[in-house]
């Protein structure tokens, strides 16, 4: 494995944990699979790509599924009348949390 490889997942690691502490209130009663299969997931096609489409595919990978994530959160919370990053009881609501 080359020290790029190493860069890009530390980098996917810092993404996802960036991602978990901004929108934990909306996966926070996800089952604990649920939130391995997303994790080594999106790690594991990092690693994927990175060894069959190259570094820069990569890079767009890393950085482009993130923004395309937030794009569609933000629209999606918009439309349903949800608050950004503190959802509330509407959205457990929502998911059949409560």
């Amino acid at each position: 494995m080359t020290t790029m490889l190493y860069v890009q997942i530390i980098v996917s690691a810092c993404v996802l944990l960036i991602g978990r502490l901004m929108f934990y209130q909306f996966v926070r009663k996800d089952p604990w699979y649920v939130l391995a299969l997303r994790y080594c997931g999106y790690i594991g096609l990092t690693i994927i790509s990175n060894l069959f489409i190259g570094v820069f595919w990569t890079w767009i990978w890393i950085i482009g599924l993130p923004l395309v994530g937030l794009v569609s959160h933000f629209i999606f919370i918009k439309v349903k009348g949800f608050h950004f990053l503190k959802p509330g009881e509407e959205y457990d609501k929502y998911r059949g949390w409560k």
